[in-house]
């Protein structure tokens, strides 16, 4: 009896079609897709929603530009390479509302990079059509699409990762080699500190790799070479992040550089960190799996060479998403960068071998490719760029260059934060934990800021009350002011408290108010009023008032309360 060849095996995949040339009409449509790919990463710059964590970046980026030390004078838990490479950009685009869609456009060069790593590696680890549609497929997978539209470091990490998985694959065990190896994995590192899970796998993908690949008797005789390109690589490694470390040590910098990028973002009992015994359980379980599944590939790929690559580039995109969910505390979206594409390198050939029959290949990519367009459009926030634009015009207009601000991560970027942590998911945890102090209002009175972002659940308790009591809604922020209490019994006296000491007028919602002032004549004019308790005397007592900064109401802002009434 003849025997059926089975639909699936690891072998059928291992030996799947695309082991040929890409025929010229695939070619033709893989090009298309990159163009329009570009088109709509072009557009999105534009369009797509603007994440907290990109004026962020670019608060520190302006901060480097400004002669401020990052950690030193400003707090940041990133490694800096990304924002030092950043700052002849800033010097070019200048500090405007469209600086940061400038940051985003230099992006797209990043996020085409990283198409053109994945088409390398896929021709090297199957072949050169695996390659075009691995990188296609990597192009318009929604989450990676949308989140690299993103100004974030993670872009430029992907690229240096990538870089160094394709020297490392493509050079035999040259210590030229293994230095470049080692440089660009320590350019990655100077980007993100997340490097550290790419390492563990990149390390134990390699050992994995010469145990299933055979190569024992390969690997004795050149055992001193071995050891050359391992110290090469460990010499290159530590080129870009020694030079950091003598940066930040030769400021008086060295101590914060590392409790802020490492030490801070240790919090016991933080997110995936509640559970560690399970999550080591996880990872135990899929360590086996994924070593299980290496040995497969190994016994089911004939080529030496060809081997090697595979087990190296499975075990590496294994390996690093179980680290990732099992010792990474919060996972975010951008933490998945290096993944996508070694991911598609590996689900091409799958996808090939489990189309729809009677669907050829190419037609189940194309289908493929259609629901990746599908879900983007669906799953794009767009439209929305907008609304944090309008937030820096109005902190331009109001604010000067040395002003301070309030606001949560820098999303104000090109002026000076009055607090000194940015108010993310950890150091919320820390405040809560009472491992951090609440000095906001403090500083806000120190620093004398008069401009501060709208209320959030983001702002500490303690400070979201100060400045809920003492400044104002003018629109997109608020300023140093408040709403003043209406005259009560037989009282023709308000009283108030000021906390933040600078000018202030105070105005009516018919328009400027007139009476006295502590005991002084007042005509609508601007004075200023020192911290403490104050009193007005109204010459219309049934009014509605408001003390509001004076710089504000110049340039034409009112209490939101006020404005239809005002305006």
């Amino acid at each position: 009896m003849m025997k059926t060849k089975p639909f699936f095996s690891i072998k059928s995949v291992m030996e799947s079609p695309l082991a040929e040339k890409a025929p010229h009409n695939e070619r033709i449509a893989a090009y298309c897709l990159l163009v329009l790919a570009l088109l709509l990463k072009v557009a999105a710059v534009f369009l797509y929603y603007i994440d907290s964590d990109e004026p962020q970046h670019l608060h520190i980026v302006w901060g480097w530009a400004h002669g401020f030390l990052q950690y030193r004078d400003f707090f940041d838990n990133h490694a800096p390479l990304f924002h030092i490479l950043c700052v002849p950009l800033l010097k070019v685009f200048g500090e405007n509302t469209h600086t940061l869609f400038a940051m985003r456009l230099a992006m797209v060069p990043l996020y085409f990079a990283v198409l053109w790593c994945t088409y390398v590696l896929g021709r090297e680890v199957f072949s050169e059509r695996c390659g075009l549609w691995a990188a296609a497929f990597t192009g318009l997978c929604p989450y990676y699409f949308l989140d690299s539209i993103e100004y974030r470091p993670d872009s430029l990490w992907a690229v240096f990762w990538l870089l160094a998985i394709l020297a490392l694959i493509k050079g035999g065990l040259r210590a030229s080699r293994g230095f470049w190896v080692g440089f660009l994995l320590g350019a990655a590192l100077g980007v993100s500190i997340k490097t550290t899970f790419l390492i563990f796998s990149l390390g134990a993908g390699t050992m994995a790799m010469i145990i299933f690949s055979k190569a024992f008797h390969i690997v004795r005789p050149a055992f001193r070479r071995l050891i050359n390109y391992g110290l090469a690589l460990a010499a290159g490694l530590c080129v870009i992040p020694g030079a950091l470390i003598l940066c930040f040590y030769t400021q008086g910098a060295l101590a914060p550089f590392f409790y802020q990028t490492i030490q801070y973002n240790m919090i016991t009992g933080l997110g995936l960190w509640d559970s560690p015994y399970k999550q080591m359980f996880v990872f135990t379980v899929l360590l086996a799996l994924l070593f299980g599944i290496a040995g497969l590939i190994g016994r089911h790929t004939v080529q030496e060479g060809m081997r090697s690559k595979r087990i190296i580039i499975f075990l590496m995109c294994g390996l690093y998403f179980s680290a990732l969910i099992a010792f990474c505390p919060l996972m975010e979206a951008e933490h998945f960068f290096p993944f996508y594409p070694l991911f598609f390198i590996l689900f091409t050939p799958l996808a090939w071998k489990l189309r729809v029959r009677p669907l050829p290949g190419w037609a189940a990519a194309a289908l493929i490719l259609f629901l990746e367009i599908s879900i983007l459009a669906w799953a794009g926030h767009f439209t929305f760029a907008h609304v944090k634009i309008g937030l820096l015009k109005d902190v331009l207009r109001l604010t000067g260059e040395t002003d301070f601000v309030a606001d949560l991560k820098g999303e104000t970027i090109f002026r000076p934060r009055a607090s000194y942590y940015v108010l993310e998911e950890i150091t919320r945890t820390r405040f809560k934990r009472g491992l951090l102090q609440d000095d906001i209002p403090e500083r806000l009175i120190a620093t004398r800021t008069c401009v501060a972002t709208l209320d959030d659940h983001c702002f500490p308790s303690r400070a979201r009350a100060f400045l809920n009591e003492n400044y104002i809604p003018v629109g997109s922020l608020r300023v140093a002011g408040k709403m003043l209490p209406a005259l009560s019994g037989s009282s023709r006296f308000i009283f108030f408290d000021i906390k933040i000491p600078t000018e202030y007028v105070l105005i009516s919602e018919n328009g400027l108010a007139t009476g006295w002032m502590d005991g002084a004549p007042y005509d609508g004019g601007v004075l200023f009023l020192r911290a403490g308790y104050h009193e007005f005397r109204p010459v219309a007592p049934t009014a509605r008032f408001a003390v509001v900064w004076a710089k504000a109401k110049q340039k034409g802002y009112y209490p939101s309360s006020f404005f239809d009434t005002i305006k």
